[in-house]
């Protein structure tokens, strides 16, 4: 699927706000990665997102951990330019990536892998009371709330997608398997900046749900690893280098390793679990998640 978006404004218009963007202080969670390509990068594992300028207009890369970190992005816009958000672009469907849509769309258009709006529709049914439990935790978070829709995509793609805004493209590739029910990578070719979702993390261990397999997520790193990125914007985590892939090789490696031999010793996968230790990512964030990585490298080897 190839979508291009049609120019708004002259040329002119982008030397005036271009010029704005490099001399603005948007707060120490902000990050540049190129010409007109910013990050907030989440403190203690909160989510990440991006806002890429272009000729035509802004693209915003997830929405924010909640709706007080949605709206310090929104509000990073305007001081960047006075140019709209033109499309909003989802790695994944969890509320920490998208409960902020409805601060930018519309006019925005929302774009995710298939099968997107279904997995976020589930967790509002699962949840209902979810949005006023959240506005309930504090007065700021309440008036972050102020105006909250449920907003799903509206584009949702199979396989590929190739978005052109303004001189930038942006492509977006589906991965099965990695971390939630509709995964994206999100990579603009000409800057040479991934944002690789939440397929890998940075110094933390990933939840690693029934439907997510190790074989898939090493396949998606192998994949991202063959753009040669200059830059890796993750999901969660300090932005870097390719150097985040090789983390997250070595640890699957060695996870395999370690249950692979205690297999092989005829424990039995709760066994595994109660015993199994893997000293050197001791200061990984989320320990309590690695049960799940257990099973899934139990699932791998055993074959399921």
């Amino acid at each position: 699927m190839k979508i291009r978006a049609a120019g708004i404004l002259a040329i002119f218009a982008w030397f005036a706000f271009a010029g704005v963007a490099s001399a603005q202080d948007l707060g120490p969670q902000f990050k540049k990665f190129g010409d007109g390509i910013y990050v907030y990068v989440g403190k203690n594992f909160f989510s990440n997102s991006g806002i890429i300028l272009t000729q035509d207009g802004v693209v915003v890369i997830d929405t924010g951990q909640n709706p007080i970190i949605s709206r310090e992005i929104a509000q990073a816009v305007k001081k960047l330019t006075p140019m709209p958000v033109r499309f909003v672009l989802d790695t994944e469907p969890h509320p920490d990536h998208t409960t902020g849509h409805f601060l930018f769309s519309p006019p925005a258009v929302v774009i995710a892998a298939a099968g997107a709006g279904d997995s976020m529709r589930a967790r509002e049914h699962e949840d209902p009371q979810r949005i006023q439990k959240m506005a309930a935790s504090s007065p700021e978070m309440k008036a972050a709330l102020e105006g909250y829709r449920f907003v799903p995509p509206q584009i949702e793609y199979h396989e590929k997608l190739t978005l052109n805004v303004g001189e930038r493209t942006f492509e977006m590739t589906y991965m099965k398997g990695v971390h939630s029910e509709a995964d994206s990578a999100i990579w603009l070719p000409k800057e040479r900046v991934l944002f690789s979702a939440s397929a890998v993390v940075v110094d933390q261990i990933n939840i690693l749900r029934p439907f997510v397999t190790i074989p898939d997520i090493l396949a998606a790193v192998k994949m991202m690893r063959a753009l040669n990125p200059q830059y890796v914007i993750p999901g969660h985590g300090i932005p870097g280098t390719t150097k985040i892939f090789d983390d997250s090789e070595k640890y699957y490696a060695l996870l395999l390793d370690r249950v692979g031999a205690m297999m092989k010793e005829g424990k039995t996968l709760d066994q595994i679990k109660a015993e199994v230790r893997m000293p050197e990512y001791a200061t990984w964030g989320n320990q309590d998640r690695f049960p799940t990585n257990v099973e899934a490298a139990y699932k791998m080897i055993k074959g399921n």
